[in-house]
This record gives structure tokens, sequence and C-alpha cells, in this order.
């Protein structure tokens, strides 16, 4: 333009501009807003520092602690007999959100641990009660930690371990890292990891999808999202991990029955104490690092354990519910299945049936053998093994070898462990219905091979269990070390006997013994009909009013006359 010419008007803003201006406002308002939500996220995922145990604001110290080499406490409560006249040494590794008071074996009797001569310790795991966290945590640390309170408290070269639930997940690292430390270990209802890479792909993801909503999100958070899980679990707007929540849906019928045994002794106060112990030190050094631990990446599975006990000096136990709502049976299922030194106990239960009070395991066609052990004499001591074969009408509980005083002190004496079993359809073991006079022959030697008895064995029974003692005889002999048969019943039907000696002793039985042998023996269709209608006199054994002669009423009084009616 000329100089001295006037400048022309002005253009006036277009809608172009004014929008290209309004949009640039609103990419600033969207980058400071999304710089504002980007930094209240990465403060509300950053957990509050420990309330470290011991500190000016944390929670005081009121049980013993060991110093571990980095120098961080592992806090511990000890019970049962003292450590240095103590036959076994145990260290209970507890649950999630528990802590060292928590542990099974603290409710069993006093008497009984003397007698079994155990000394237990329970420790609290690390950033749990009153234990220092730690921020390395890994899978492998805990059970380097254990093996170095062993050692603080001398334990010896060799100790048991036992966990229960996340704490006996914890158990299989003690199998991987230190299985040359340990005489045997006990897991109940461990935790499983469902990335585990042996677990095959259709049974995690049925196992995964039966779980709450809630739960599968904050497995999927612990496993791909480590850094989220304290946000995950202190929001407010989802549901969060419904064992943190406490959400009773997690809990199955037997569940809530061994709660309230376990609680309602307790006073309301105690019971408060004993759940605030878990998080004393905060939720991320505790509960939400469990998560991450167990549910995160794993350097092994349990299916990559090799046998820690090659040389049958130790033996691993792992004790299941069919009905965890919480820890997927299915699974630990096909874990023990892969792994066969591991002896597999899986307790049964329907809501209409008795509950489950004692140990059992589980045959090969699905039914459930109930046993109980001996105290006298622990199994991986004893020179002789026996089974013993309860009498009709009877159960595991009915056993003469132990019944008495002398009896016992004579099987401590020879070192003889003795298992007792309930017959099929007796006690807490399963009906068969296919039952025929070999099979439970067949399944002692079944049963005898996953308590892992050995390669030969005693049996003994008494009446009834006597005469399946003779089953044994015939159907496995190569497997018996010894037999006992006490008063064993006689089939008055054996083709052998001579008839003049039945007819004679079978005169001598009671007229409705006579009919009710007959019945089970000619129309055993009718038998239960027979034992059970009230127009003539059934079994006298079961009605209560059998032909006790003397000795055997004398025999009777000295075994009841020490226990109390109850028991009784």
């Amino acid at each position: 333009m000329a100089e001295g010419e006037s400048k022309g008007p002005a253009m006036p803003p277009t809608k172009k501009s004014k929008f290209m201006s309004i949009s640039g406002i609103l990419k600033i308002l969207l980058i400071v807003l999304v710089a504002k939500f980007s930094s209240w996220m990465y403060n509300a995922t950053l957990p509050p520092p420990p309330k470290t145990c011991g500190s000016p604001d944390g929670p005081t110290i009121t049980t013993p602690r060991i110093r571990l080499q980095d120098g961080r406490h592992i806090s511990y409560v000890e019970l049962g007999v003292p450590k240095d006249v103590a036959k076994s040494k145990m260290i209970y590794v507890h649950c999630f959100d528990c802590s060292k008071y928590l542990n099974p074996f603290a409710g069993a009797s006093k008497t009984v641990l003397e007698e079994l001569g155990v000394y237990i310790v329970s420790l609290d795991r690390p950033g749990y009660g009153e234990s220092d966290p730690d921020t390395k945590r890994t899978v492998k640390s805990l059970a380097l930690d254990i093996e170095e309170l062993a050692d603080q408290l001398g334990l010896g070269p060799k100790f048991y371990v036992y966990g229960f639930s996340m704490g006996g997940q914890i158990i299989w690292s003690c199998l991987k890292y230190i299985p040359h430390r340990l005489a045997g270990a006990v897991l109940i209802s461990p935790a499983v990891n469902y990335w585990w890479h042996n677990l095959p792909l259709n049974l995690t993801n049925e196992a995964y999808s039966q779980l709450l909503p809630q739960d599968q999100w904050t497995y999927r958070v612990a496993h791909y999202l480590p850094w989220l899980t304290y946000w995950w679990n202190s929001q407010k707007l989802f549901y969060s991990f419904s064992v943190i929540s406490g959400n009773p849906d997690i809990f199955s019928f037997s569940d809530l029955i061994v709660a309230s045994k376990l609680l309602l002794p307790m006073e309301p106060n105690q019971i408060k104490w004993m759940k605030s112990q878990s998080r004393l030190q905060g939720e991320f050094e505790s509960i939400h690092r469990d998560l991450n631990i167990g549910f995160g990446k794993w350097e092994f599975d349990p299916m990559d354990i090799e046998n820690p006990f090659p040389n049958n000096d130790g033996s691993v136990h792992l004790w299941m519910g069919d009905g965890d709502l919480v820890v997927p049976v299915t699974l630990q299922r096909y874990i023990a299945q892969q792994l066969e030194w591991v002896n597999y106990h899986e307790m049964m239960g329907s809501p209409d049936g008795p509950p489950i009070t004692s140990p059992r395991i589980k045959l090969r066609d699905g039914r459930h053998i109930s046993y109980v052990e001996s105290s006298a004499v622990p199994k991986d001591v004893a020179k002789s093994k026996m089974i013993y074969i309860h009498c009709f009408d009877c159960s595991k509980y009915h056993n003469p070898f132990l019944s008495a005083s002398p009896v016992r002190a004579v099987v401590q004496q020879l070192q003889v462990y003795i298992v007792a079993i309930d017959r099929p359809g007796y006690g807490e073991s399963d009906p068969d219905p296919k039952r025929t006079v070999k099979s439970l022959a067949l399944d002692i030697e079944e049963f005898a091979d996953r308590l892992n008895l050995g390669p030969k064995f005693y049996v003994a029974g008494f009446s009834m269990g006597g005469q399946v003692i003779w089953s044994c005889l015939k159907y496995i002999p190569h497997r018996l070390a010894g037999a006992i048969l006490i008063s064993p019943a006689a089939n008055y039907w054996w083709h052998n006997l001579p008839s003049n000696l039945t007819n004679e002793a079978y005169s001598r039985q009671l007229k409705q013994d006579q009919w009710s042998m007959r019945v089970a023996h000619y129309l055993p269709w009718l038998t239960y009909w027979w034992n059970t209608q009230k127009w003539f006199p059934s079994f006298s054994v079961i009605d209560g009013s059998p032909n006790y002669s003397p000795p055997d009423i004398e025999v009777l009084t000295k075994l009841f006359g020490t226990m109390d009616p109850v028991q009784v």
C-alpha cells in the first residue's frame, strides 16, 4: 500500500474464527480437566504410608518379635508344649485379613497338644498384625522369612508348616523353596491363583465364572493392574472384594456353622479386637499387597513342584471342603490329582445331612471313607501300622485297642499306629449301594495307599468287622503284614460248615434273631421292613436287647464305666 493511503475498514470476525477461538478454549479446559483427573487418580491410587508398629504414630508392640537379616521384624505367639520338650514343632501361617491369633489349632484341647508333644508358633505375615511390612515381598520371600524365623527360634533342622486359605497358598512356596527344612506340610483350603499356567483353561474359566462379579474384577485388578488395587478396594463407586467388605454371600451353610462355633464362646469385645488385629498398620501393606502377591504373576505353580519327600520321610496333606464358595474345589481336585505325593482330603456335606467332623479320603469311585487316627503313636515314627474295622451298629470311635489305658500303654510301647475307619454307610463314610463281600477289602487297600501306610499293613476287626477281615485275607493277602479277628461274625450259610454244627448253633439264637438272619439271607429286599415293623420282635442288637453273657456285661462295664453319659 502506498504511503499516505488510508487503511480500509477492519474485517469483522467470521463464524469460523469464533468457533476456533471457542474450540481452543475447550481444548485448554479439557487438558486442564484431564490433568486434574489424572492428578486426582494418581493420588487416589497412592496408598497412605503404613503405621509401623513401634513408631510414634503406630500401634504398640504387645507380643514377641524376631529381627530378620534385612532389619524387618516378624511377630509371633507360641502355644502347645514348651519348645525344648516338644516332639514336633510347627509354624502356622494365617489366612487373608487375619492375624497370628486366628489359629484353628489354638482351639485344640491342651491335653491333646500335650499328649502329642506339639509346639506351635503362629506368626503375623509381613504387614499384618505386628510384623513389619515388606515392600519387596514376593512369592518366594515369605518362605525364606519362615526359614529364618525357624532358625532364630531354634526349631531345629526340620519343622512342620501349615496354613489356611492365603496362608495355605504360602505353603506351596515353602514346598518349592525350602523343602529341605520341612518335616511335613498341611494346606487347609489353600487359595488358588487362576493364572497358574498348568491349570486347564476350561476348568479355570468355569470356576472363575462362578465367583461373584465383584470378586472377578478384584482378581483381574490384582493380576493385571496391581498398582490400582488400593484404589479399587477403597473406592465407593463399585462393589469391592467381598471378603474385605464382609459380604455374607461368600459363606456356605457349613461355613456359618463353623464360624458360629468358633465365635460364640467369645465376648463381643474380644471378637472386635481379634478382627482389628489384621489391619493394625493399614490396609495396603496387609490385605491389598496380599491380593497382588496371591493373584499376581508367579515364578511357578504347585504342579511344577517335585516331591519334597522322595524318601517318604515326611508327608503333605491338603484339606478341602466341597462347599467352599471362595476357593474352587474343582481346581483343588485337579492340582491334587497331578501331584501324587499330596494326600488329598475332601470334606463333603449337604445342608440337610449331618456335619462332617473327621477327616475323609476320596476313593476312585467318588465315595469317601471317614477315619480317625490314634494319637498314641504318630504314623511317621511307627514300627507297625494297623487298620481297625468296627463291629455291627458301631463306628470308628468304638476301638478296643484305644478304649482302655492299659491297652493304650501297650500300643505306645509297641509303637503301633492305628487308624480306625467308618465302614460304608456308617458314621461319616458315604454309603456304597453296590457293596459286596469283596468291595470293602478293596476299599481298605485303596485307603491304605491314600494314607501311605506302605506296601504291607495289619488289619484288625471285631464281630462284623472281624468278618470283613476274612475278605481281606481272601482278596488282598499280598498287602497284609498280619491280621486279627476278634469274635468274627459267622455266616450260617457258609457252604463248608457242617450242617449239624450250624443247626445246633442257630437253634441257640434268640427266635427274633433267627428270623432276622433268615430274612437277610433269603429275602434281603425285606430287611428294612422287618427291622422297622412293630408287629414282631426285630433283631435284638438293633432294638437294644441282645443276649449278653456275664463276661460280655463285665467287658462293657469296663469299656463304658470311664465315660460320662454324654460321651456314651
